[in-house]
């Protein structure tokens, strides 16, 4: 098939493609819910900046996990039967952006992301970020599958292939 190189470049390539995950996250009792938002990738993590008022952020707090899914956007596809996607298990962390800090990296490290995220969607990160529903969310990603085509599903951990 590929060199493992050549897959961990590609996977990232698709990440670094998309500015949305799609995700897909359940309620303690099982409801599914499907939804979307805006992420950093940032040290071998996703995060996303989501309003407390969401299903997906409730499902996110209550299960602290998620299944997540970058795709390729549907205009740069030959054959929407086979988009290229990556698909990971993820699990969920709140990272404190309001009140006390556990310590002085971890308000470094809420510090960096965020700005990371104005960086990369304006202004409308400041607003959100000081709105007191509003809570900064660690996609922590484990197995996967990166699909690059009919017949080329490539199982993942983190950003590697798995042998």
């Amino acid at each position: 098939m590929t060199d493992s190189l050549s897959i961990e470049k590609q996977l990232q390539s698709l990440i670094d493609g998309c500015r949305t995950v799609i995700l897909a996250t359940a309620s303690p009792d099982g409801v599914p819910n499907a939804s979307y938002a805006p992420f950093v990738d940032y040290d071998g993590s996703f995060f996303v900046l989501v309003s407390g008022l969401a299903k997906h952020t409730g499902n996110l707090l209550s299960t602290e996990w998620c299944h997540a899914l970058f795709i390729t956007d549907e205009k740069e596809t030959v054959n929407v039967f086979a988009r290229k996607r990556l698909s990971y298990n993820c699990e969920a962390f709140v990272v404190e952006i309001h009140g006390k800090m556990k310590n002085e990296s971890d308000a470094l490290r809420a510090d960096t992301v965020l700005a990371m995220m104005e960086e990369r969607f304006g202004p409308t990160i400041k607003m959100l970020r000081s709105l007191p529903d509003f809570r900064l969310i660690e996609l922590k990603p484990s197995d996967g599958t990166l699909v690059l085509g009919f017949g080329q599903a490539i199982p993942v951990h983190g950003r590697k292939p798995v042998s």
